[in-house]
C-alpha cells in the first residue's frame, strides 16, 4: 500500500455519519458514551469501518473501546497488520 490509511479521518467521518455529531464535538468530548453510542450505533460504526477500511475488527476488542482515541488506536493497529487494508 503506497498511501497510509487515513484511519483517524475515516473513524471521525463514520462517527459523524452514524452519531450525527460534528468532528469538533467528538474531539471535545471523546468518550463515546457521551454521545448517542448504543448497541445499534456501535454495530453500524463497526460495519462501516470494516467496509471502508478493508479490516476485520475483533469484536471483544472493539466493544472494549471507550473513547475516540481508543477506537482510532484499535483500527490503526488492525489496519497496519492487514496488507490489503484501505484498498477497495
Amino acid at each position: 500500500m503506497s498511501d497510509p490509511v487515513p484511519v483517524e479521518s475515516t473513524v471521525l467521518a463514520v462517527l459523524e455519519d452514524v452519531l450525527g455529531e460534528p468532528a469538533a464535538s467528538l474531539r471535545a468530548q471523546p468518550v463515546l458514551a457521551a454521545h448517542d453510542w448504543n448497541s445499534v450505533a456501535s454495530l453500524e460504526v463497526l460495519a462501516q469501518l470494516e467496509s471502508r477500511l478493508g479490516v476485520v475488527l475483533d469484536l471483544r476488542s472493539y466493544h472494549g473501546v471507550r473513547t475516540l482515541d481508543d477506537l482510532v488506536r484499535l483500527v490503526e493497529t488492525v489496519a497496519m497488520a492487514t496488507p490489503t487494508a484501505g484498498r477497495p
